[in-house]
């Protein structure tokens, strides 16, 4: 392989660590946020990470709030788990035969948990759409739901990958009985 694609390669695994990282931290600090708000201050609604502001919602239904707050994390700690496959695939991959059922797995746990995001992402877009139009203000929403049909193609994407780990797999297998 190229001393650039070693580069590469090497980059994107930093970068795949710092994005599970902060995704870890940002479900960690929603879930300290919402025991806030819950059981000492109602200020830990006003103030969830990243300028996300549910105490609207948690002033007309605390259920509502609870499930808006349980979906959020929901899908911060399913994108986490798609960066630590990454992370996965970069500390396991060989790169003389790549094709491994290992990494084809990994890659099959990336296109479900993708499927997960988007699926949980399109829920709460729908869910939150009802107190949007009930004139329940909800600063910054979305953008901690994230885009969930870019997350559903993406995993349409992954599972062909996937499909196509597996049929290099068993190519592999075949190449090496013939040898």
């Amino acid at each position: 392989m190229s001393t650039k694609s070693v580069y590469i390669l090497k980059l994107l695994n930093i970068v795949s660590w710092i994005a599970f990282i902060g995704l870890c931290v940002k479900a960690g600090s929603l879930l300290a946020s919402y025991g806030v708000s819950m059981f000492i201050s109602e200020v830990g609604a006003k103030n969830l990470p990243l300028g996300l502001d549910l105490s609207a919602l948690k002033a007309y239904d605390q259920i509502d709030y609870s499930i808006m707050v349980f979906c959020l994390t929901a899908i911060t700690i399913f994108e986490a788990l798609i960066f630590y496959a990454v992370i996965q695939i970069f500390l396991k991959i060989n790169f003389v035969s790549p094709f491994h059922e290992t990494i084809g797995k990994l890659i099959q746990k990336m296109s479900g948990f993708s499927l997960i995001v988007g699926l949980l992402s399109n829920v709460t877009v729908s869910y939150s759409e009802k107190f949007t139009a009930m004139g329940i203000q909800l600063p910054n929403l979305m953008e901690h739901i994230g885009l969930g049909d870019a997350f559903l193609f993406f995993a349409g994407i992954l599972y062909f990958i996937s499909q196509l780990f597996a049929k290099g797999i068993e190519l592999q297998k075949e190449s090496e009985l013939t040898i």
